[in-house]
């Protein structure tokens, strides 16, 4: 069914405004969900908004001369410049889900782009995250991690890969065997090694929503060296703060019920000092960021050859990070690729 690019807007907008009363009656009456409408059927979803737009006036009518507005969520807490690479605006609207700000977990600001449609903010309490209901994985995963965070236990076997039941039901939830037989790994964004102090800890890193398609080469040796860098980082008193995710194609592979299989997998990490904010980042703060290819020629570079700057990978993510550093700062140290000795490398 062709579609109006006006008609966002008032979609937009609807999914904000049936969470708060009155709303909700009129929103079953109508079979729509406080926070799953976004993935019901495109005509499930226009026919809602058409039914509703007598009450918003003609001034959203799908056929307005003008686009109607869309409401932003609320702007970064701290100065939330704009991506010097991206030139995205400082206030951006904020997704559904869970709400992040103020998380630990996000100290320096939560990830946006100017397209909310297809994130659902979620958190799992040792980590966040930005789900993807239509390529059923993350679009990026964020955590704090310290030493306080690295235990003893060993890597559990068979390993506990988890549906999330804790998405809205309706949403696709991906299962622990939707991947087998793809011939990829199930990714860890945030490393199970990263969250190992506790039986019950580590068993968040398993659930399915914490997952990218990874080839082996990728997941076992390149980006496991990558994670081992940054447990050793915390282990030496050092607070990380970072963001994982992947980088997709307009039209990426798929695998299983329809997981899409991204062309490369993105890390950044912000080496801080114990108990630093985002106010305490300067310019000389040394901020690690690496693309690395997921084909199974990922292992023929070491680890550190996959640095890049935050900039590149906001050019190709279309996501805004570090938001709430100030934007003066943000400018310097995105644009930074730092040697690979700033990074724990030789």
């Amino acid at each position: 069914m062709p579609v109006d690019p006006r008609a966002w807007g008032t979609l937009s907008i609807l999914g904000r405004m049936m969470k708060s009363p009155p709303w909700p009656a009129l929103r079953r009456s109508l079979g729509l969900f406080a926070v799953g409408d976004t993935v019901l059927p495109m005509h499930r979803r226009l026919s809602a908004v058409m039914a509703l737009l007598p009450v918003f006036g003609s001034g959203c009518a799908l056929g307005s001369s003008s686009r109607p507005e869309v409401q932003p969520g609320p702007p970064a807490s701290g100065s939330g410049g704009a991506s010097p690479a991206g030139g995205m605006p400082s206030t951006l609207p904020m997704p559904a889900g869970d709400n992040l700000v103020g998380n630990r977990h996000v100290l320096l600001g939560i990830p946006l782009d100017a397209d909310p449609s297809d994130d659902y903010l979620i958190d799992r309490k040792y980590w966040v995250a930005s789900y993807n209901f239509g390529r059923l994985v993350p679009n990026w995963v964020s955590w704090q991690l310290v030493a306080s965070d690295l235990g003893n236990l060993k890597r559990p076997k068979p390993e506990p890969f988890a549906e999330d039941t804790a998405l809205p039901s309706t949403m696709t939830h991906m299962g622990p065997k939707d991947y087998a037989g793809s011939g990829y790994d199930r990714g860890h964004m945030c490393p199970s090694a990263d969250r190992n102090t506790t039986t019950d800890v580590n068993k968040s890193t398993y659930l399915m929503t914490n997952m990218q398609p990874q080839v082996e080469e990728l997941n076992r040796v390149r980006w496991r060296q990558l994670e081992e860098k940054e447990q050793s980082l915390a282990a030496g008193g050092r607070q990380l703060q970072i963001i994982a995710g992947g980088i997709f194609s307009a039209s990426p592979t798929t695998i299983g019920p329809g997981v899409a299989v991204p062309t490369a997998s993105f890390k950044i990490i912000v080496i801080l000092d114990t108990g630093q904010t985002a106010a305490d980042v300067t310019a000389a703060t040394t901020v690690c960021s690496f693309v690395m290819p997921n084909r199974p020629e990922v292992k023929d570079k070491k680890w550190y050859e996959y640095l890049v700057s935050v900039d590149e990978i906001e050019k190709q993510t279309g996501y805004d990070f570090l938001r709430d550093v100030p934007a003066d700062v943000q400018k310097v140290i995105e644009a930074k690729v730092p040697t690979p000795k700033e990074c724990g490398g030789p």
